[in-house]
């Protein structure tokens, strides 16, 4: 009786602790996985932004030399 009580609870141990390190890892993966989609779409609006501001920088530039044309 002791045999098998002993038997049921380490096997329920070992199946715990498996279940914990499937779910650490799935849980890592899933955070490696965000952080490189993360900083891709960082990386995108970085540009965007970048691309809007030279588009204004160039228009303030070319308005600023039209405004120098009628002093």
């Amino acid at each position: 009786m002791t045999a098998t009580a002993d038997f049921r609870q380490m096997a329920q141990y070992i199946g715990l602790a498996m279940c914990s390190l499937i779910m650490r890892t799935a849980f890592g993966v899933f955070g490696i996985i965000w952080g490189i989609v993360r900083e891709i779409v960082n990386g995108v609006f970085r540009v965007a932004i970048g691309v809007i501001v030279a588009i204004l920088s160039t228009i303030v530039f070319f308005g600023f030399i039209l405004w120098l044309f009628t002093l």
